[in-house]
């Protein structure tokens, strides 16, 4: 008979997952992916890639890899786009559907995977309404809303208002410095793109017909702000509607135990943005998604707790965030310390790191260069 390993998502957790699972798992193991697409998306170039793809370098076209090449003959590949349902029996599961971007109302943009599998469409849709607004509105002042509107602005200059607006009183609040993003406000507002800090978009309506602007956002201190395109840059939601609800904590993360686990199962494992755990950066799955292979393959070869790796969570964060192509314009965070701007721009500012891509798509090596 033959034994079942289910991996949901092939994405920075889940893709390596599965070719690790093939070169070290028993042989009469079967190992099938779930996966809306067939192809692997480096999401962290999308900032720049939603403004152009060209200006990543010459490997912009690793933006988009087929995953099928290097698995077709050695994985079950079970494509999931919404459309209808299939059963799967497993021995071991492992979750790593994800997260996604919640975009204000729920619209994506194609800044991480789309669920229906039409990431390359979304994206495409995203670029060309930035090419036709005029002026755009950035809501969230994340790492991501920071990059994206300083992308812009580099990229189109005096052809575009570009807005930037920050709940908090300043740019990149998950850094526990205020001169990271300070330093980033500075750069900002060097290159064009206009901030307004301490207000949040309470409503989203059609613009009046004596408005110039396709939509005007309702500000939280009562301005209204007239906007060809609004993009919604803040917070995330867990890809875990299709799992029990006792799985997951209240606001809709899989709970784990110590050992990669979902807390109260025995071969049911989670890895990546989708566990309980916060700090969700590509950063953090090499932690986890090791302890996960450990203790899976012990699983497999007869073993228990007593052999398991123990995961301990670090929310300490590291964080480099660029903002156009010119150099030095970037910020970064380590361990405490403040980063010049240079050095961010010289390990990412220059290609998003586009070229990290293909290994992982292939099954070469993780996000973080783990070798599989």
């Amino acid at each position: 008979m033959t034994s079942n390993i289910v991996i949901i998502g092939a994405s920075y957790s889940g893709l390596p997952a599965a070719h690790y699972l093939l070169k070290h798992a028993p042989e009469s193991w079967t190992i099938t992916l779930v996966n809306p697409s067939t192809n692997f998306y480096f999401n962290p170039a999308s900032p720049r890639s939603l403004v152009e793809p060209s200006i990543l370098g010459k490997k912009n076209g690793d933006l988009f890899i087929p995953i099928l090449p290097k698995l077709e003959k050695t994985v079950t590949v079970a494509l999931h786009g919404g459309k209808g349902e299939a059963s799967i029996t497993y021995d071991h599961l492992i979750i790593a559907s994800g997260a996604n971007t919640s975009g204000g109302t729920g619209k994506e943009w194609g800044f991480k995977h789309d669920p229906e599998g039409n990431t390359e469409e979304v994206a495409a849709n995203t670029r060309a309404a930035i090419k036709a607004a005029r002026k755009i509105v950035v809501s969230g002042a994340g790492a991501t809303g920071v990059e994206l509107a300083g992308e812009i602005k580099d990229f189109y200059g005096a052809g575009k208002e570009v807005v930037l607006i920050s709940s908090s009183e300043e740019l990149l609040p998950q850094v526990p410095r205020a001169d990271v993003g300070a330093s980033a406000r500075k750069i900002l507002a060097k290159i064009g793109v206009k901030i307004k800090t301490g207000v949040r978009v309470v409503d989203e309506r059609p613009a009046a017909k004596d408005v110039e602007g396709i939509v005007e956002l309702v500000l939280s201190d009562g301005e209204v702000l007239p906007a060809d395109l609004h993009i919604a840059t803040w917070g995330i939601y867990p890809n875990t509607s299709f799992l029990a609800k006792d799985l997951l904590d209240s606001a809709g993360w899989v709970k784990m135990d110590e050992y990669m686990r979902v807390e109260g199962t025995q071969n049911v494992w989670a890895i990546g943005d989708v566990t309980h755990w916060g700090n969700r950066k590509l950063t953090t799955v090499d932690g986890q998604w090791t302890v996960a292979m450990k203790n899976i393959l012990s699983s497999i070869n007869g073993a228990g707790v007593e052999v398991f790796k123990k995961y301990v969570h670090s929310d300490g964060l590291m964080i480099g965030v660029t903002m156009g192509r010119r150099f030095g314009n970037a910020v970064g965070f380590l361990k405490g310390w403040k980063l010049w701007g240079f050095i961010i721009w010289y390990l990412k500012g220059r290609t998003y790191m586009v070229e990290y891509a293909r290994p992982v798509a292939e099954g070469i090596a993780t996000s973080g260069g783990v070798k599989i």
